[in-house]
């Protein structure tokens, strides 16, 4: 199809969705082929790394595109894209994007609408997952990675403290085991009371199928009765002592992981990637993983915590270029079966759960066919209403009221309705 049948084609479209054809007509149009294109591309590590791990396959069918790889921490990819909007300047081609800030930035209108690019791919990939890359209707990043939890338990402990993994079915057999590990010294999961980030308990909300907010947006932290009863059973492992009181992704965190003074992790498949790559890598064998604990004996036994995305900027000259990237490492499920089996990055493209490396035996964790129960988990994840535009707010406010609860400044009923309060305070949300 040439220039002038393109933009007929698209007659009528928004000037966003003109912008992005008019590129892809000049980068398609005769001699586009010869015309070398540098890709700038945000990203962190080792999410980065995974992008890489298919960029030889790439280089060799697009040798015309360069990738320039931007190594920064996702707090200030997420400053630099505020900044840029607000200079109207200063972004990259692509950027790496996590779904808890993804409506963030759809929000500010700085993201290339990827809708008819995308709409192949639509029955291709989880649905939950396209809710956070669409907003009225349109698309604004491509999904990556999901984020389906298990518990991620340690063997030599279990064994220690007499306790099978299978018998954990529900979040009060959890509560059971933590009360048999205390006799060993050794804390069942680690939570800390001054320095929450009310991750965990956004967690064991999304478990339910439950968030902030309600499906027409309105704040509902005040107004569950499970929610309530939710974050008092946090209270209650913190009152018994089976919380250790450290704060997550610091070093006495990782030290403790490491060494073994922590017998599980109830997290998302992508903490395979730091286990097995910096945190953990010699306690490979004395891991296992078992689904998350329900709430109800019958309920569900998974939940989302982050994954996350690919978005152009409405901004870049190369869009088609960016676009070809884009589908190339997260459009291919051979691509995406290799980058899964590199990174532990579970991959929301479902054509790529086919692949025979998803039935293979893991070493790191004794042999255990795990991303066969990731895959079993990823179909069965809850809807939930935990990411929003607001997400970052919601989740501060939520945090400081979180953490007085927790050093028993305030009830848990105070906690939630003080939060919820403040939310629709800042957001104007009902």
């Amino acid at each position: 199809m040439d220039g002038r049948h393109m933009l007929r084609r698209f007659g009528g479209r928004s000037a966003a969705a003109v912008a992005f054809v008019v590129a892809l007509v000049v980068a398609t149009g005769a001699g586009a082929a010869h015309r070398s294109t540098t890709l700038t591309i945000w990203c962190w590590t080792p999410t980065d790394d995974a992008l890489k791990s298919a960029d030889a396959g790439f280089t060799k069918a697009h040798p015309d595109i360069s990738l320039n790889y931007v190594q920064i921490k996702p707090a200030d990819v997420y400053q630099k894209l505020q900044l840029g909007a607000a200079a109207g300047s200063g972004f990259p081609d692509v950027s790496c994007l996590e779904d808890s800030h993804l409506a963030q930035f759809t929000k500010l209108g700085i993201l290339a609408d990827i809708t008819k690019q995308a709409a192949p791919y639509k029955k291709q990939i989880q649905a939950y997952k396209w809710t956070q890359e669409t907003v009225n209707g349109h698309i604004y990043a491509f999904p990556w990675d999901a984020g389906p939890m298990a518990l991620f338990y340690r063997r030599s402990v279990f064994k220690q403290a007499h306790i099978q993994p299978t018998s954990i079915h529900t979040w009060n057999d959890f509560y059971k085991a933590g009360l048999k590990l205390k006799k060993l010294g050794i804390p069942i999961w680690l939570q800390s009371k001054a320095q929450n980030d009310a991750r965990f308990f956004e967690d064991l909300l999304w478990q339910q199928g439950l968030g902030y907010v309600n499906a027409k947006g309105d704040v509902v932290l005040d107004k569950s009765p499970k929610i309530l009863s939710t974050l008092e059973f946090m209270g209650k492992m913190w009152n018994a002592g089976l919380f250790g009181d450290l704060a997550e992704w610091t070093d006495p965190w990782y030290k403790a992981i490491n060494d073994g003074k922590v017998a599980t992790l109830p997290m998302a498949a992508w903490m395979g990637t730091f286990l097995k790559s910096w945190l953990a890598p010699k306690t490979s064998g004395d891991w296992g993983v078992v689904p998350l604990p329900s709430w109800t004996p019958h309920g569900a036994q998974t939940a989302n915590d982050g994954g996350s995305s690919l978005a152009i900027m409405k901004s870049s000259s190369n869009a088609a270029a960016a676009w070809q990237y884009v589908q190339w490492h997260l459009g291919r499920a051979d691509v995406q079966a290799h980058t899964y089996q590199q990174t532990d990055l579970f991959p929301s493209l479902e054509s790529a759960w086919r692949s025979p490396y998803m039935r293979q035996p893991d070493p790191y964790y004794g042999g255990q066919k795990d991303r066969l129960l990731f895959e079993q988990l990823a179909r069965k994840i809850p809807v939930a209403h935990v990411y929003s535009s607001d997400y970052e707010q919601m989740d501060s406010l939520m945090s400081a009221e979180l953490q007085k609860y927790a050093l028993g400044k305030e009830t848990a009923q105070q906690a939630l309705k003080n939060a919820a309060n403040a939310i629709r305070s800042r957001t104007g949300r009902s």
